[in-house]
């Protein structure tokens, strides 16, 4: 591509990445908790054992690639509403754990429902072909953003 092109798909590109911040608003959850809140409490339901007694805000932390101040500023909220609770650990007394509550695994539940049905409609509006497409290309996009970490 030229360069003038180059600059045309560039600004293109950026007036659609701001279109979908825009609209991302729109596609979250009509339950209580923002974004990050569903994605650490999916992670720590995720990362529990049946038996588990819960998780390290530290492990939260590397498994997030977040610091662990983020981590804890949205535990707080999260405990605040019912979401998760914090527990010592059993085996070690300074170490604090935190798991979800039944009322967190149900709002993850039904919003892992809702996100799906999100998705199954954008699929079907894109059709087979353009949404395996899509999924090519975000893909190589985020090979791209995590190489300029």
């Amino acid at each position: 591509m030229k360069a003038d092109e180059v600059e045309t798909v560039v600004q293109e590109l950026d007036r659609v990445m701001a279109q979908f911040k825009r609209f991302g608003g729109q596609v979250r959850s009509s339950y209580a908790i923002r974004p990050s809140e569903f994605t650490l409490l999916n992670t720590i339901i995720q990362c529990a054992d049946s038996d588990s007694k819960g998780i390290k805000v530290s492990d939260l932390s590397i498994h997030l690639q977040i610091t662990p101040a983020g981590v804890t500023h949205t535990i707080n909220s999260l405990e605040e509403g019912g979401y998760m609770e914090r527990l010592a650990d059993p085996t070690d007394g300074r170490v604090v754990l935190v798991r979800a509550t039944e009322k967190g695994k149900e709002i993850i539940e039904q919003m892992r429902v809702e996100r799906s049905e999100f998705l199954k409609g954008l699929t079907n509006f894109l059709g087979e072909n353009d949404s395996k497409e899509l999924i090519r290309i975000l893909s190589a996009a985020l090979c791209y953003l995590k190489k300029k970490r």
